[in-house]
């Protein structure tokens, strides 16, 4: 088979990038499952930027508050005026981003696996493998959006993510929770290397965790979360499991392969979320391969890095490195960190003007309000200010 773009994994990236091509160019949207959106491998909170307007129907609460909960007791409570954040239902809306991808004319090929990518000089070729045996097929251009154990991005000789976090989470159905306030759980008992969390999802909470560099695998992280007068008396109803790789490199492409999404390593590493830097790694990916097909100039493809990198490259970078301090606090300095938001003129900023998408956007304005914050990483803090 020959397409003129081949685009691999149909969640958020991959049928953003298919639907912005399908309208002018010929396009096979891949799927290795039988249906976009599952098995679900994410806490499905998202920014309203990350959800397109025709897909606001798979949006289930509206967040703006939040409780993080330190490793000693201490809680901060955050409130902001408005909406920050979407719980959306992810299977409908995986599901709704792909129908609209083959409405623009993509042709879909579900329950279908790439297998191997190789890339010559007229293009790329791609061993793909489904019910009906192994096909090739060939294209001009492939976009690569499949997620953290992407066959693409081991075809382009890239590093692995700098660092993988494992994840768990549990449906649970009997939680009081409000449906505007996500909790977060930090340390090294609850989730070692990043958090927990419990987000309101209409007659569900969702409960689960990451972990990083642990001593024991996240169900055992997991058991004992649930194990919280909070959740101890609730009914598990369903559960899932997935990787999210943190950690961009300098480049999301080679050759005529571009990367999008977990793919990509462009999770965002102080949330792990990637739906929004996903939708928006692909809308540059669409950008640049709509170029390449009209013009046939390879520079058209060698844009793709400068346009990601200007629109959230550098928050990924700063946010990584922000990580890494934060992955060296002990419980004790954790919750004395956390303690120091609760000063009031911080507070208000955090509240006021915190971007879930760009939270390390804001760190030079928190240091110069809160300097004793730079006793926890002060070579670290002081590049920031400078």
């Amino acid at each position: 088979m020959k397409t003129e773009v081949l685009v691999i994994g149909a969640g958020p990236a991959g049928s953003t990038a298919a639907m912005g091509l399908a309208r002018d160019h010929d396009v096979v949207l891949l799927e290795e499952h039988p249906r976009p959106g599952s098995p679900i491998q994410c806490a499905g909170l998202v920014t309203p930027r990350g959800v397109p307007a025709f897909a606001s129907d798979s949006v289930i609460n509206r967040v703006r508050r939040a409780r993080i909960h330190s490793p000693l007791g201490y809680t901060l409570a955050l409130e902001a005026k408005g909406t920050r954040a979407f719980v959306v239902d992810r299977a409908r809306f995986d599901m709704m981003l792909f129908e609209r991808a083959v409405d623009q004319g993509a042709s879909a090929m579900s329950g279908a696996k790439a297998v191997s990518v190789g890339q010559g000089d007229d293009g790329v070729a791609v061993s793909v493998e489904s019910g009906d045996g192994l096909a090739e097929v060939s294209c001009a251009v492939a976009i690569g959006c499949d997620g953290y154990r992407s066959a693409t991005r081991k075809a382009t000789g890239l590093p692995p993510a700098k660092h993988m976090l494992t994840g768990i989470q549990a449906d649970l159905v009997g939680v009081e929770l409000d449906p505007e306030s996500v909790e977060l759980y930090l340390g090294s008992k609850v989730a070692p290397g990043f958090f927990a969390w419990a987000i309101p999802a209409g007659e569900t909470a969702r409960v689960g965790l990451c972990t990083w560099d642990a001593e024991h695998a996240p169900a055992v992280y997991l058991k004992k979360l649930l194990a919280r007068p909070e959740f101890a008396k609730a009914k598990r109803v369903s559960s899932s499991s997935g990787m999210i790789p943190l950690g961009p490199g300098r480049t999301a492409r080679s050759g005529r392969i571009l990367l999008a999404g977990d793919a990509a390593c462009h999770a965002k590493p102080l949330s792990g979320g990637g739906v929004y830097t996903g939708i928006r790694g692909a809308e540059f990916c669409v950008e640049c391969a709509r170029s390449f097909l009209g013009t046939g100039e390879e520079a058209a493809l060698e844009r793709y890095d400068p346009l990601w990198k200007e629109a959230f490259g550098k928050e990924l970078t700063n946010a990584f490195r922000l990580r890494k301090v934060y992955v060296s606090l002990s419980d004790k300095k954790m919750d004395k960190a956390l303690r120091v938001f609760s000063e009031p003129s911080l507070l208000a900023l955090v509240q006021d003007k915190a971007d879930i998408d760009y939270p390390a956007s804001l760190t030079t304005q928190v240091l110069k309000l809160a300097p004793k914050l730079a006793q926890f990483s002060p070579e670290l803090i002081e590049s920031f200010l400078k």
